[in-house]
């Protein structure tokens, strides 16, 4: 029994990356443009992305996504952000992720019993700059996960921590926008108590990567714009560099495309229109996954308010 203990844990830990879920993608715009948006100065969900961007925040705005992913996964994000004086914004979003039941696997690929996780992510962020956009921005993010095990006497992890993110916007002129972000730079732990059911417990601490986050945002004309981003994972000492391209097409609706030069590929579009003069923004995204992994369908919904 204490065998097949510690290869759960070993599998739990060792094949995946603590705040992965996290990392994929907040709103359907950000996943159809391979999440390469560490530059932009888009209003809605951009504390997700860069808090830096936050000053660039007009009166208040709400946002709704839902994502119906391959694998039985699922996640789903609520966004709120509010203009401050001073160049300023200040935003407030929930992400809860989850997975329908899957088979666990020991270090020898050996079946060990079915397990099922949710995950939940609260933030808060605030960034302040000048009026031309460059601007710097801090996001506390507080996560909670629970992943059960089924059939035997680990009933399940639960995790925990609080965390700090970094970022930094540089308007270099109307066309150029360069953008940089630390992840994890503050407090890079998740703190996981092990319940077994039988009166045993066991604690583990698992360490977030350090990701420094690098990235361009071009505007080719008044319709096109070109994003370009490389995420160094220090832990790893890897890199993936990926690139999202937009284009406002008739009547209001923006065509995008997103690739990390590997085979992951994600399509998407939106649409922008008015509700008794309030702005409504609808976005849809295809992710075309990995090879095997199947497609995944997400949906955003925003709303603003000018004050």
């Amino acid at each position: 029994m204490m065998l097949k203990y510690i290869y759960i844990i070993f599998l739990s830990f060792i094949f995946s990356i603590p705040g992965s879920s996290y990392q994929y993608g907040h709103s359907a715009r950000s996943v159809s443009l391979s999440s390469s948006l560490v530059a932009d100065n888009y209003s809605s969900f951009n504390s997700f992305i860069n808090p830096a961007s936050l000053n660039q925040t007009n009166g208040q705005i709400y946002g709704l996504s839902y994502f119906m992913m391959s694998l039985d996964r699922s996640l789903q994000t609520f966004y709120y952000s509010q203009k401050l004086p001073g160049n300023a914004g200040l935003s407030a979003a929930i992400l809860r992720s989850s997975s329908g039941e899957f088979m666990g696997r020991d270090s020898f690929n050996n079946p060990t019993n079915e397990l099922s996780n949710t995950e939940y992510y609260g933030l808060l962020s605030f960034g302040v700059g000048a009026k031309n956009g460059t601007g710097i921005g801090l996001s506390m993010r507080i996560h909670y996960s629970n992943l059960y095990v089924n059939e035997i006497h680990i009933d399940k992890y639960t995790g925990n921590s609080i965390t700090m993110d970094f970022g930094a916007i540089i308007n270099l002129n109307s066309k150029l926008r360069l953008g940089f972000k630390v992840h994890n730079f503050l407090n890079p732990y998740l703190n996981w108590d092990i319940d077994r059911g039988d009166g045993l417990s066991n604690s583990y601490e698992e360490e977030y990567p350090l990701i420094i986050s690098m990235g361009t945002l071009f505007k080719i004309n008044s319709k096109s714009k070109l994003y370009l981003q490389n995420n160094f994972n220090q832990q790893s000492n890897s890199d993936i560099t990926k690139f999202g391209f937009e284009y406002l097409g008739l009547d209001k609706i923006k065509l995008r495309f997103g690739s990390n030069f590997d085979s992951d590929i994600s399509l998407g579009f939106g649409y922008n229109f008015n509700i008794n003069q309030f702005p409504i923004i609808l976005d849809y995204a295809i992710d075309l996954g990995y090879k095997g992994e199947g497609l995944s369908h997400l949906f955003t919904w925003s709303m603003g308010f000018d004050e």
